[in-house]
Formats: C-alpha cells, sequence, structure tokens
C-alpha cells in the first residue's frame, strides 16, 4: 500500500529456515506472553539487508533480477543476545540474536550488493521523510547513509542481526530476566533473500516472478 506521498516501504531481507525461524518466533512468544505487545514483535523473522521508500513496487522490482539469489542458502551462527539500548529509531531497548563475527562480514558483503543495485532507484524525498522523525537519534555517518543511499546502517556500522523486539523501558527487566539464560546458539540456514513491502505495518513478500505482493 502506498504511503501518504505515494510511495512504497520496499525491503530485502534474509528469510530464516523453518529451524531458525522456530528459534525466533520462541522467543517472540514468550515476550508477547509475558508482556504483550512491544515494537517488531509480530514482525515475522527476517534479517533485513536494506530499506528505502520507492515510487512502485515495479521500481524496485526493475534492478532486482542483478541481485535475485545472493545469499540464498546462507548459514548463520547465532553467538548470544545483543541490546540495542535506546534503540535510534524506537527508543525503547532493542533485543537481537548476535550473529559470529565472519558471517556478518560475508553479510556486509552482500548488503553492497543490495544497496549498489536497488538504492539508486529509491524515492530520495519519501525515504529521507521516513526517518526524518528520529533522524536528531542518528550519528552523523547514519545521517550521511541515509541521504546517500537510504538506509542509516552500511558498512561496518551495520551489525546484521535478526530481531525479537523492540522492549519498553519499563518491560525490560522481566524481558531480560527471562531470555537472558536462553542466548541463542547454534548454526542455522536462511533460505533465500527476498523483496517486501509493509502494508499497514504488515510484511508482505513481493512475488519478484510476477511482480505481486
Amino acid at each position: 500500500m502506498p504511503g501518504d506521498d505515494g510511495s512504497v516501504a520496499i525491503f530485502a531481507a534474509l528469510a530464516p529456515g523453518a529451524a531458525l525461524s522456530a528459534v525466533v518466533s520462541g522467543y517472540k512468544d514468550q515476550v508477547r506472553a509475558l508482556v504483550g505487545p512491544q515494537v517488531y514483535l509480530a514482525d515475522p523473522p527476517h534479517l533485513t539487508v536494506y530499506l528505502a521508500e520507492f515510487l512502485s513496487v515495479a521500481a524496485a522490482l526493475g534492478p532486482w533480477p542483478k541481485i535475485a539469489g545472493r545469499g540464498d542458502g546462507f548459514r548463520l551462527t547465532l553467538v548470544g543476545w545483543h541490546v540495542f539500548e535506546s534503540d535510534a529509531l524506537t527508543g525503547s531497548h532493542t533485543l537481537v540474536c548476535e550473529i559470529a563475527a565472519e558471517d556478518k562480514a560475508r553479510l556486509r558483503l552482500l548488503q553492497r550488493e543490495v544497496v549498489e543495485h536497488l538504492a539508486p532507484a529509491r524515492d530520495r524525498a519519501a525515504t529521507l521523510g521516513r526517518f526524518a522523525a528520529r533522524f536528531e537519534y542518528l550519528t552523523g555517518q547514519q545521517r550521511q547513509c541515509v541521504e546517500g543511499s537510504g538506509f542509516p546502517y552500511l558498512a561496518d556500522d551495520w551489525q546484521p542481526h535478526l530481531t525479537i523486539a523492540s522492549i519498553r523501558p519499563d518491560d525490560w527487566a522481566q524481558v531480560w530476566k527471562l531470555l537472558e539464560p536462553q542466548a541463542p546458539r547454534g548454526t542455522f540456514r536462511c533460505a533465500r533473500l527476498r523483496l517486501y513491502r509493509l502494508v499497514d505495518g504488515r510484511h508482505v513478500a513481493i512475488d519478484t516472478a510476477g511482480g505481486g505482493g
């Protein structure tokens, strides 16, 4: 669904395989049962590589064949928790599954390819507008990334992760007490790199063959 300015929020993400998806979903279920709805909690398991606003789905699909298949079948090793305290985009504490350093290096190479092809096709003004409300909380480098490529977290500043939720500060102590001892470990497969659009806050996979959502 287009935004008020006619743009469409589209992102590229790695879809986890069944085993990894079950692990992330299990953590999400525990958080939901303990403290109720939180930012990102309802999102299906995924690893966002790049997000921007586009004039249409077709605008993002144009360059997609050049990167389709990149990252398919990646294996990711989880090595515990990471917390983005007072997350610049939410103001809350974002709990994520930490990924091994060697896997992060491969993911940054993947992101570079994705950004190289998708960023030039973005709606620059709408993408800037998307981050405007939280712009003051970004670092100078992150602001430059938004202005230059449309996404604040690029290259070494990007910490690839799988998000559980962004937890309100008042709920954080309860969640951390529950999940800290359950830190994620193990190696899992990601199924494929996919395109999604945001529709009323929901993730809708784009049919990259037929172009539909």
